[in-house]
């Protein structure tokens, strides 16, 4: 289902989550674990892409 796109939907979710702070509806903190946490995602999935490519 998510076959090639893992990174694309990390992306998104990120570019989200710095809407969301541009809003003022994160705090800097939030914002920052949520940096932490869709960073390594993405870096898990692109390792994921090469391995199978």
């Amino acid at each position: 289902m998510l076959e090639g796109r893992k990174t694309y939907l990390t992306a998104l979710v990120l570019a989200l989550a710095t809407f969301a702070r541009a809003m003022g509806w994160l705090e800097q903190q939030q914002y920052e674990i949520i940096l932490g946490l869709l960073g390594s995602l993405g870096l898990a999935a692109l390792r994921a892409g090469m391995t199978k490519g």
